[in-house]
């Protein structure tokens, strides 16, 4: 089942995104290490360092995205938890102009996708025995001018 997504607007007007269906969404790797089980950890001793990546390739009439989001948790120097995930979707794109489309792949699609990385993330550290986590959503457009060596006016 397709959706239409209209709610991909990042500041632009909503009507620029109105032509992209997402098609469907789906973990493609995941990784889920828990060297200090079974002990616990305090919440506020934890240090997370969170790095992420945007990919994306043309598909016949579809255009993939993948955010790949890896998550060390340390308590000091001994490392609590590693997640390394790529999150992927399906995106069709209709009649968008090729500064659009990159706009949209770069910035709006994980932007689209980030609260079901976030939590898939929770879910694995709680049912790891882990505090719950929640993970602030990046700046995608910062990553997207990073990427293209552009910034939007």
């Amino acid at each position: 089942m397709s959706q239409k997504d209209t709610s991909a607007g990042g500041g632009k007007s909503t009507n620029e995104f109105t032509n992209v269906v997402l098609h469907g969404r789906y973990i493609r790797d995941l990784s889920f290490e828990n060297p200090g089980a079974p002990a616990a950890p305090d919440k506020d001793d934890l240090r997370l360092d969170v790095s992420v990546r945007v990919d994306t390739r043309h598909l016949d009439a579809f255009h993939e995205v993948a955010l790949t989001v890896n998550v060390t948790a340390r308590d000091g120097d001994r490392i609590v938890f590693l997640v390394e995930l790529v999150y992927a979707a399906l995106f069709e794109l209709i009649d968008l102009d090729e500064a659009s489309s990159s706009r949209f792949l770069l910035r709006e699609a994980p932007r689209i996708l980030f609260p079901w990385v976030d939590r898939i993330i929770a879910d694995l550290a709680r049912d790891g025995g882990l505090p719950t986590l929640n993970l602030n959503p990046p700046d995608f457009a910062t990553l997207h001018e990073q990427q293209t060596g552009t910034a939007d006016n």
